[in-house]
């Protein structure tokens, strides 16, 4: 943790250098790292996508098949097969963890206390918003992915749709988080925020093409 934290840290000084602002700063290398995770996030939606459809096939083998036990057996055994294959796209979640904490980590402890222009209101990045417009920006950017499985065009097979509930339990730890955090992690916040929506755009965009042409 320790190299990726000195890595992320010099390579923060070294675009602080070229922009003179850190909250640009922060926006382009929270942008480069993701652009460079990019793969392993579509591998990892890609897998979960199929998992979804992995677990309505098996309840539609259980309703086919529940009168004939060896026949069920053996199709579960095959489903549970390519399941397991499907998984391990999941685990690169686990690969992306620490660069993403340390991310967190590495805006948290900026050396100094200075202003962006990008939030012209504050005058330090290390404290946090005590006019709650940081947090409720990425309280909004932090939901408009989900809210995606509400477009019908955008819509994936198999995949539910979140819960008003749960949308609702999500905005305000939301809230909590990015208000106790300074707004150099706020910053980190919402750019990663609104990375997640254009992302995950562009993969239900690439699924929906996928099916089309299928």
């Amino acid at each position: 943790m320790n190299v990726i934290f000195n890595f992320l840290s010099s390579l923060l000084n070294t675009i602080f250098n070229f922009t003179g602002d850190w909250g640009l700063a922060i926006v382009l290398l929270t942008v480069s790292v993701r652009l460079l995770l990019s793969p392993m996030s579509f591998k990892q939606k890609k897998s979960m996508q199929q998992q979804q459809k992995f677990a309505i096939k098996m309840q539609e083998i259980k309703e086919k098949y529940k009168d004939n036990k060896d026949k069920l057996e053996v199709e579960i055994k095959k489903q549970s097969a390519q399941s397991a294959k499907s998984m391990m796209g999941c685990l690169v979640t686990l690969l992306q963890m620490p660069i993403l904490m340390t991310m967190w980590s590495v805006f948290n402890k900026i050396p100094v206390s200075v202003g962006t222009f990008l939030i012209p209101w504050v005058s330090s990045i290390k404290v946090s918003d005590s006019y709650f417009i940081v947090p409720l920006i990425y309280v909004i950017a932090s939901l408009t992915p989900s809210l995606l499985s509400y477009v019908s065009l955008l819509k994936i097979e198999g995949q539910a749709t979140i819960s008003k509930s749960n949308i609702i339990i999500m905005a305000v730890v939301g809230l909590f988080v990015a208000k106790a955090a300074p707004i150099a992690v706020g910053i980190y916040l919402i750019t990663t925020s609104l990375f997640n929506f254009f992302e995950e755009l562009v993969f239900r965009i690439y699924t929906r093409k996928l099916k089309t042409e299928n």
